[in-house]
């Protein structure tokens, strides 16, 4: 082999140990820097587990009603000659609403007035001459029941013209009127709605495995669809005396109060009854909680640090039983105890034995 062969062979191994020993030695230095790597802590916001008073409650979808609530109708046929309301006054109960024609009552009832009259004479005549021995018994009892069959005519009457005098039955609101003057009306015609709207029912359904936990006086509130959400306090009135055979539910009835005639009949309602249940309870915001297929699970936080000068927090995933829910919390029935830590915001980016650092002044 020549020189120049030699030195080109020992030139080129040269080039390689120092190509591939500058690799190896990136590649050392890389896996050292891997094996030592901390990852920085991570934000999240923390709360610390407390039991609290907590009352278990029953909630249900029902609709407002009316304690009475009726379309005022006729009974008998007529032509409508007074409207003696606006729509949507209040009454008061007697008040007169409609009035229909009744020139034919009218007349009816002076004929027979007038044999009202007639057999009354005919009837003290009779007695007179009865007290002198100059007349019978028989023709005393006849003239007597001429006097009551005079008499029935009139209240006869006097009945079909109070039937074309529409007056309110109980106080309330008067609805939109549907009838005109003038207009002819047969009979069962719906003339205007007549409400009582103080108090309201609220009239709703449970199923029958809670009838044990229901009774009279019991507390319920009641949220309308009114503005931002309405919410009334009421009190159960009345349980239905059966089961609905069909539906395995019970008809439930809630009284509220209405003094400034703010809710309606026929509005839609939630009810949530409270139960007597009122015991201590682990509850925790409801953000604190993720799920997964294997189950509903809560990031603890525990300090590991060596002082307490220097805490060195980090999270663990704890699986939980929960309970109840309600608006933004939740109670656990098993798996945390009171005074954990547990994370409330921050979590999709924590895993097991993350570092953390908790700052309270986050939003979620």
């Amino acid at each position: 082999m020549s020189r120049q062969m030699r030195k080109m062979l020992i030139a080129v191994g040269i080039f390689f140990t120092v190509v591939f020993g500058i690799y190896g030695a990136k590649k050392a230095v890389f896996m050292w820097f891997m094996s030592h790597y901390q990852p920085p802590p991570i934000t999240v916001s923390a709360t610390t587990v407390a039991s609290k008073n907590w009352q278990s409650y029953l909630t249900a979808v029902g609709t407002l009603n009316a304690v009475n609530g009726v379309d005022l109708s006729s009974e008998s046929a007529g032509i409508i000659e007074e409207l003696r309301f606006n729509s949507g006054q209040y009454v008061r109960k007697g008040d007169v609403i409609v009035v229909m024609r009744s020139y034919v009552e009218q007349a009816s009832l002076k004929n027979n007035q007038a044999k009202l009259q007639l057999a009354k004479l005919n009837y003290e005549r009779e007695k007179t001459l009865f007290a002198k021995h100059v007349s019978s018994q028989a023709a005393l009892d006849t003239r007597f029941a001429e006097l009551q069959q005079a008499q029935a005519g009139v209240d006869s009457v006097l009945a079909q013209i109070q039937q074309k005098t529409i007056t309110a039955p109980f106080n309330g609101r008067l609805g939109i009127r549907q009838v005109n003057l003038g207009q002819y009306v047969s009979p069962g015609t719906p003339l205007v709605t007549l409400q009582s709207l103080d108090p309201l029912y609220v009239m709703f359904s449970l199923p029958e495995q809670y009838l044990a936990a229901l009774y009279l006086g019991q507390d319920a509130d009641i949220s309308v669809n009114y503005g931002n959400g309405k919410t009334v306090h009421g009190k159960i009135t009345a349980i239905n005396s059966k089961v609905d055979p069909s539906s395995r539910n019970v008809l439930v009835q809630v009284t509220i109060p209405n003094e400034k005639f703010l809710l309606y009949p026929g509005m839609y309602a939630h009810a949530r009854i409270w139960l007597n249940d009122k015991d201590k309870r682990i509850v925790i915001p409801q953000t604190s909680i993720s799920y997964s297929l294997s189950g509903d699970y809560v990031y603890i936080v525990k300090d590991e640090g060596k002082s307490k000068d220097k805490p060195e927090l980090h999270v663990y995933r704890q699986y939980v039983k929960v309970g109840e829910r309600r608006d933004d919390e939740a109670t656990i029935l098993d798996g945390l105890k009171p005074g954990d830590k547990v994370v409330t915001s921050g979590q999709l980016k924590l895993q097991n034995g993350s570092s953390i650092i908790i700052d309270n002044s986050m939003e979620l």
